[in-house]
């Protein structure tokens, strides 16, 4: 019979919002070899997202930190210190996201999602993980919840307390099946990734509006229009600090450069936007639309690049004949392990190795994402795929 994750005893919730609190989460965290940390940030309320809530948890009691409220800074040293262990849950989001806010590279990391993988577990969200290992139940979810809004709800906190609270036990059972199975290296070798991540700085692509479908329908005048909506829109999210989608839907532009309207009664009609945004927004909508009709017309849209929005161009056919001796050597692998073929290697991995094409160890050492453990475990039979003829690979 499964637990319900509030049934937690008599074990201690602290929000920290003051001095002493922070004192006393300090002192817990410094006298604990090993303890388990989530977050919380306000992402998809907010143009610039950051982290709003950092929950703790110590073998005794579960921790809420409010970063509106208290410093991270003091933390930082305490989480970089290599000889605590910091349990937590898909953890590159947190990673990514305390380096980018605070500065902090984690000394010693366990995965629970990343081991769960290793393990090649049928189910690896944390749900799921927590009641086919523990029995434990989680039955709040305010995920999307605006984290950066003040007061936190009840409900809020009791999200944020579940989602840590139980990190510890998880991440013992599945150190424990680790050990058994002989893949503590492996698990050990993906933490230190997660740990080595590096975030991107944030840079909006004015060319963005190419990739929305209604770009490759509208006609030259249209796709100047729905540039300049693009344009207008992203720079009111930046004024309000709010995610672009929620400033104005792309339903709203690509109809609104479809229907080319001159007037706020125009505007009315448009869907995708509810009346109060139209009065609101219906001015700079307007201009907007203007200034894309006295636009040269912009090219016809083209694919783009997932990220950098260049032009996509196949890779030479000698690339690609490599990359699928590869992907072939990584699915027998991965079926043999029982894992995901993500496990083996990702894809911008593989795709790095066939475009460098190395010879041996030494110039596949040299292949971004080729680190020690993974060129030990399979740079021998990744040179082996190279060379065999592609029908005979896996």
């Amino acid at each position: 019979m499964s637990v319900d994750a509030r049934e937690h005893g008599a074990r201690p919730e602290h929000y920290v919002a003051d001095e002493a609190s922070f004192a006393r989460l300090l002192e817990a965290v410094a006298a604990a070899d090993r303890i388990a940390l989530d977050t919380e940030s306000n992402g998809f309320h907010a143009y610039f997202e950051k982290v709003c809530l950092v929950q703790v948890a110590t073998a005794e009691a579960d921790w809420a930190l409010d970063l509106f409220a208290v410093p991270f800074a003091p933390l930082v040293p305490l989480l970089a210190d290599a000889r605590r262990e910091v349990v937590l849950h898909a953890a590159e989001y947190d990673v990514l996201c305390l380096k980018r806010d605070h500065g902090l590279t984690f000394g010693n990391i366990f995965d629970t999602h990343a081991a769960a993988k290793v393990l090649g577990l049928p189910r690896v969200g944390l749900g799921s993980l927590l009641e086919d290992e523990l029995e434990v139940r989680l039955t709040a979810d305010e995920q999307r919840s605006d984290w950066g809004k003040r007061p936190l709800s009840a409900a809020q906190l009791e999200y944020a307390y579940a989602d840590v609270r139980w990190l510890l036990p998880l991440g013992e059972k599945l150190g424990r099946i680790l050990a058994e199975r002989g893949r503590i290296a492996e698990a050990r070798a993906e933490f230190a990734r997660l740990i080595a991540k590096q975030p991107r700085e944030r840079q909006f692509d004015p060319e963005g509006w190419q990739r929305m479908k209604a770009a490759r329908t509208l006609d030259a005048r249209g796709r100047a229009v729905l540039r300049a909506l693009y344009l207008f829109r992203d720079q009111r999210a930046r004024e309000l600090d709010r995610p672009a989608f929620k400033v104005l839907g792309d339903l709203f532009l690509a109809e609104t450069a479809r229907r080319l309207p001159k007037g706020e009664s125009d505007l009315a009609g448009v869907p995708g936007a509810s009346a109060h945004v139209v009065r609101k927004l219906g001015p700079g909508v307007l201009e907007a639309v203007r200034e894309g009709m006295s636009a040269d017309p912009p090219a016809r849209a083209r694919p783009q690049g997932r990220r950098e929005g260049k032009p996509w161009a196949p890779p030479p056919p000698e690339v690609e004949e490599r990359y699928e001796r590869l992907r072939k050597w990584r699915k027998q692998r991965a079926g043999a392990r029982g894992v995901e073929v993500q496990v083996i290697a990702p894809n911008a991995v593989l795709m790095a190795v066939a475009q460098r094409a190395p010879g041996d160890l030494e110039t596949l050492a040299q292949v971004s994402g080729m680190d020690e453990f993974r060129l030990r475990q399979y740079g021998t039979e990744m040179l082996e795929a190279l060379r065999a003829p592609a029908e005979t690979v896996g």
